[in-house]
């Protein structure tokens, strides 16, 4: 399984970053905003005093990151 997180967005006054990974596609299921099926990406935040991302205890898939920020906000 792929555990490398790319940083998607900089917020330097939180002092941290945005972070998303692909899942494998064996794992991959509908999104939980829109329901399109395929959803590829899991959404997380690395603060850059963290050497790891964390991630929403309920870790949905996502197929943008528009659908994580509406379901998110």
């Amino acid at each position: 399984m792929s555990e490398q997180f790319v940083a998607i967005n900089r917020d330097p006054f939180a002092r941290g970053s945005q972070v998303r990974r692909t899942v494998p596609v064996t794992d991959r299921q509908s999104c939980a905003w829109c329901g399109q099926t395929g959803a590829k990406f899991e959404y997380g935040w690395q603060a850059d005093d963290k050497a790891h991302p964390s991630l929403h205890s309920d870790q949905h898939l996502f197929c943008s990151v528009g659908c994580y920020r509406s379901y998110h906000s």
